[in-house]
């Protein structure tokens, strides 16, 4: 969940605005392997190697679909595990807390069935950087290392034009149900910097158009903003805990994104190793075009990429 329009940003809450304008006014393909199929669980491809399995925790609105050429480039090296939350994408409905702490103890539920105590990756894109940073929180044993994708995090709460931004989003959010009535979010996926596959690109419709999906993420969206404290309220991330921070931003000068760059790097600050990737990118496209910039990201957490970043501690 991220910028404006103007900020050429193509993120949840500028392609909403977009869809909701049109429906006012009214009333080049990447192939790779398909993900399996399942509904809820982790699906995980490639096969366990040194390099602790990666957890791709995707942000609002997404799925394992939206991770899909990411997944396909990391299982060239080790296991890389997608998923859909609750009532998302190829997941079923469920009542139940979807607050970001509750969606990281799902997650930690999950990986636990998968890895047992196993240390693992955790990489999370966009509103999916809150729920692994509550996972690294409550289980530093169990974290190997985060990896902060264009991500929103507890340090949102120290930039007032990020706040502001996400409050914006946040409104927006509510037109959601409406977009879907009369058929605009099925657009969504067509206008966005996403290009996977066609198995991929069919979930990622599903999640924009399925009812039950569009209401589960929204009520994961109301829960966002309240949930921002109450992750800051758990046991600060250990600084043992190695961080890489990609940013993305095509406007880097610009007030708004310098806001969200200072969010995104505290983390990395305060780690005794780090590293901060800035890259000339959309939102999305971080997840295709510039995906390259992600897997290096995870190269450097597993001490198989270039030297760079900082050591302290």
């Amino acid at each position: 969940m991220r910028r404006r329009v103007p900020k050429l940003r193509p993120n949840f809450g500028a392609r909403l605005c977009a869809l909701v304008l049109v429906a006012l006014a009214a009333s080049s393909c990447v192939t790779v392997g398909p993900l399996p199929t399942a509904g809820g669980g982790l699906e995980c491809q490639g096969r366990g190697s040194a390099r602790p399995t990666v957890i791709l925790e995707a942000g609002a609105f997404g799925g394992a679909a939206d991770w899909s050429l990411v997944a396909q480039d990391l299982a060239a090296e080790g296991k890389v595990c997608a998923y859909d939350r609750d009532g998302i994408g190829l997941a079923a409905m469920h009542d139940l807390d979807r607050s970001p702490v509750a969606i990281a103890r799902r997650l930690g539920a999950l990986v636990a069935a998968e890895e047992g105590d196993a240390p693992v990756i955790l990489a999370g894109h966009s509103n999916g950087g809150l729920y692994v940073e509550a996972f690294a929180r409550l289980w530093p044993e169990r974290t190997a290392g985060l990896v902060l994708v264009d991500a929103v995090g507890t340090d949102a709460k120290d930039q007032p034009l990020a706040m502001a931004d996400l409050r914006r989003e946040a409104r927006l959010a509510g037109f959601t149900p409406f977009a879907r009535a009369v058929g605009l979010t099925r657009l969504v996926p067509l206008i966005d910097d996403i290009s996977p596959a066609a198995e991929a690109a069919a979930r990622r419709r599903r999640a924009w158009t399925r009812r039950s999906s569009i209401k589960a993420a929204l009520q994961e969206e109301r829960a966002f903003l309240p949930g921002l404290a109450a992750v800051d309220a758990l046991p600060p991330l250990s600084p043992a805990i190695p961080v890489a921070v990609v940013v993305a931003s095509r406007s880097p000068d610009k007030p708004l994104d310098r806001a969200w760059r200072a969010a995104q790097v505290a983390p990395a600050a305060r780690a005794c190793r780090a590293v901060v990737i800035d890259v000339r990118a959309s939102h999305t496209a971080i997840l295709d075009g510039q995906r390259d910039r992600v897997v290096e990201a995870v190269d450097w957490m597993d001490g198989q990429g270039p030297e760079m970043g900082a050591s302290r501690c």
